[in-house]
């Protein structure tokens, strides 16, 4: 038998104690997630005083410290950490509560939160979010940008677009390729003279190059030829980034031969800015996945942006 509570035990006093409880717990999420005040109160739009404000409240009613906060720091203690978790599982249920209400009204609705590399979101994604988000009014579309690594928001958002060279190891995620983006050898048309116009991969050897990662990546580099040949040569590194953006940057800077998305640097070899090194020779197509979470289906507005987005890579890598 299901014991209920009586009004005395639950009545609108105590409602409204839960009530502003677990909303003081998800702006501590957004707060940890944003790592601060004042870029939660960016994303959140509420005030940094009224959100100091709140947390402070919470701190003092539970009796515990949940952050660790000065005019240079910022920092979780255990017992916020671990109230930080439930948060985020009691944030994730009510939203798929809410995406459950809106689909059975069978029109999409409520929060589509995406993940996606900033240099997607500057090529492609930036375009299909906010034409999607005109579309329909009734979804509230987050894009957040990452840095392009499984790790990357996979937890906190609903959708998760992750570039990968490689097949993306077993997890908890549903996967679907949505893209295979090719890639270039693009460099400005002073490296190429300089280099002497290089027309096979051995020629390529000790010319200046942009490495993508840290200092100590590899330098062997390996391109794919003419009837899938095979081959690889030696980079000289001469500036490397983690972010796609800064590489084509560099390139444009004329610091050396960089590998490009072809739709990335498409604009500037039409405009005469970078040319295509040794054309017929490139580095291994990158594979574009959409992951998101396997324990509950995607969402109507998932599904309709998802297919936004293969029309949208279809219509650019034909």
């Amino acid at each position: 038998m299901t014991k209920r509570l009586s009004a005395e035990q639950f009545g609108p006093e105590r409602l409204n104690q839960l009530t502003g409880a677990a909303d003081d717990l998800m702006l501590l999420v957004e707060v940890i997630d944003a790592g601060g005040f004042s870029a939660a109160s960016v994303r959140t739009g509420v005030p940094k005083s009224r959100l100091s404000r709140r947390i402070a409240a919470l701190e003092e009613k539970l009796g515990v410290n949940l952050l660790l906060r000065n005019s240079r720091n910022f920092e979780v203690t255990e017992i916020g950490e671990q109230l930080y978790q439930h948060g985020c599982i009691v944030r994730s249920e009510m939203h798929a509560a809410m995406t459950l209400v809106h689909d059975t009204q069978g029109e999409p609705g409520g929060t589509l939160r995406v993940a996606c590399p900033i240099a997607l979101v500057t090529e492609v994604v930036g375009r299909v979010a906010a034409d999607f988000a005109l579309a329909y009014p009734r979804v509230r579309l987050c894009l957040t940008t990452t840095m392009g690594t499984l790790e990357s928001q996979t937890k906190h958002a609903d959708l998760v677009l992750l570039p990968s060279a490689r097949d993306l190891p077993d997890s908890d995620m549903i996967v679907h390729r949505v893209a295979l983006a090719r890639y270039v050898l693009a460099a400005t048309p002073a490296v190429v003279e300089a280099a002497g116009h290089p027309a096979h991969p051995e020629a390529l050897s000790g010319m200046d190059a942009i490495g993508w990662g840290s200092t100590d990546e590899s330098t062997r580099w390996h391109l794919v030829g003419p009837n899938n040949e095979r081959a690889d040569f030696e980079a000289r590194i001469r500036f490397s980034s983690d972010n796609l953006i800064m590489i084509h940057e560099a390139a444009l800077a004329g610091l050396g031969v960089a590998r490009l998305p072809e739709i990335q640097c498409r604009r500037h070899v039409e405009q005469g800015q970078l040319c295509v090194v040794m054309p017929g020779w490139a580095p291994p197509p990158i594979s574009i996945y959409a992951l998101y979470a396997s324990r509950r289906h995607i969402s109507i507005a998932g599904k309709l942006f998802l297919n936004e987005l293969v029309k949208q890579f279809q219509a650019l890598t034909p």
